[in-house]
Formats: C-alpha cells, structure tokens, sequence
C-alpha cells in the first residue's frame, strides 16, 4: 500500500493547530495564575469593587489578546481546511464526470450496436427476400440481383450499339447514369428498401462508431459478389453520395467486387473509384452477369 506524505499545507496546519491549542491553553493558566495569586495576597481583594475593574483589565488585555490570537490562528486553520475540502470536491466531481462520461460512451455505444444490427439484419432479410422475389418465365424463382445486372448489360450494349451506329461517340457519366437509372426503375420496388438500408449502415458505421474496421468487416462478410456489383453501380450512378464514396474508399467496402463482371460491361466506372474501395489479394473468379 503506497503511503501518502504529508505535504507542506499539512504540516503548517498542524503547527497552526498546535499553536491555537497552547494560546488557548496559555490564556487559561495565566487566568488561574492570576486569580491564584490575587486570593493568596489580599482576602480582602474580592470584596472590593474597585479591583473589579483591574480583574477587567488584566483579562481583557492579556487573556483577551491570547484568545484572539488563538481564535486567528483558528479561524486561517478553518480556512485552509475549506480548501482542502474544496480540492476534495473538486477531485470527485472529477471522477464523477470520468464516471459519466465512461458511462455515456457506454450507453452511445450500446445504441449504436442496437441499431446497427437491427439495420444488418433487416439488410440480411431483404437480401434473401431478393435472390428469390421474381418469377422467371417458367414460374421459378429468379435471383433478382442476376436479373438487373443481366438488364443493366443489356442496356449498355444496345447503348454502345446505338452510339456506334451514329459516329462512334463513347459512353460519358450521363449515358450510364441513364442506362442504369432506367433499368433500376423497373425495379425500384425490389431494391429501394435494400439499396436505402444499404447507404444507411454504411454511413451509421462512418459515423458512430468507435472502431469502423470491425464493423466494416463484419458488414463485409455478409455481401456476395452480385449485391457488390449492385452496391457498385448504385454508389457511383444513383446515389451519388460523396461520403458514401469516400467512406466506401477508406474501408475497402467493394472487397469482393468482381473486376471482371465490371469490365464484361465497361471498365469505365473502374476509374471513377479509387483502387482502395476494391482492391484484394485474391481476384473472384467471373461471375456470369
């Protein structure tokens, strides 16, 4: 156990309450000494009126004056122990204010979990509501993210044709802006929530969280190629966020992103991202669009 020495304020109002105790203790002997004396010399001495007065004296100016010099020396005792309870106050407001604030970044952290995961799992659940929500031709379900990124191809092709046929102009931002735009709009009802829930997280992780690659990694674990291909064109051609894009820079959030899929429709968009938000160790095999 670590013993505390005793500081300098500590010694000085020990001495202060030493002397104030030897004042007080000094004035009442020379009281008695006096009194003592005065009954031994003259018995008659306290039947005179006249001696009252000396008595008056005596103990005003030489008692009085020890007792107030003690009631000094107290009364700067007192105040030198008002302010050690104050720095005592002051020191637990300190740790109360640690306490809290520990305690608020522990209720701040508890409701960022809870609505992240409550987003995650909604993401989850949308996710596999939309591998299976269209009906193909032969009345089987059709993977919804192969169906748009199949349309989304097919769109930019005719594009290319068309362009192709008039001169040879190459596609810009708002070709592909209008490729993408008119083919997400016929499904707009299936990926709405989706894409929203999507932009939601990302940007609640950005900006509540106190350790963004942990639950940037965990966010990333639950995408497939196809949602990051859908989460690639949506960044870049629809929602058009610049903290979306930013954020999706910093913490490689295209990790799994197929390359290859990107540049079976164009390669273009390749250069509107930096390399951060897709690059990996290891490229995906192609994935047929």
């Amino acid at each position: 156990m670590k013993i505390r020495r005793p500081s300098f304020t500590d010694i000085f109002a020990n001495i202060l309450g030493i002397c104030a105790i030897a004042a007080i203790a000094g004035g009442v002997i020379v009281a008695y000494l006096f009194f003592k004396h005065a009954s031994q010399g003259d018995s008659d001495f306290w039947t005179q009126p006249a001696n009252f007065s000396i008595i008056g004296e005596f103990l005003g100016g030489t008692v009085g004056s020890i007792w107030a010099l003690a009631g000094v020396i107290l009364f700067f005792l007192a105040l030198i122990y008002q302010k050690h309870e104050l720095v005592l106050q002051r020191e637990e407001l300190k740790e109360s204010r640690k306490i809290m604030e520990s305690q608020s970044t522990t209720i701040a952290i508890q409701q960022f979990e809870n609505t992240f995961f409550q987003l995650l799992n909604f993401h989850i659940n949308a996710t596999n509501n939309i591998r299976d929500i269209l009906q193909g031709s032969n009345g089987k379900s059709v993977n919804a993210f192969q169906a748009i990124l199949k349309d989304f191809k097919k769109e930019v092709a005719a594009l290319k044709k068309r362009m192709k046929a008039d001169g040879g102009i190459a596609l810009d931002d708002e070709s592909f802006e209008a490729c993408f735009r008119s083919v997400f709009e016929g499904y707009k009802n299936t990926f709405q929530h989706y894409l929203e829930n999507y932009k939601s997280l990302v940007l609640l992780v950005e900006a509540k969280s106190h350790d963004p690659e942990f639950y940037f990694t965990i966010l990333k674990s639950h995408f497939t190629e196809q949602e990051v291909l859908i989460q690639f064109y949506y960044t870049l051609l629809y929602a058009k966020d610049e903290r979306l894009i930013k954020t999706t820079e910093k913490y490689n959030l295209f990790q799994k992103l197929n390359v290859r899929a990107i540049s079976e429709i164009d390669s273009y968009h390749l250069q509107k991202i930096d390399k951060r938000a897709y690059t990996k160790d290891k490229q995906p095999e192609s994935m047929e669009v």
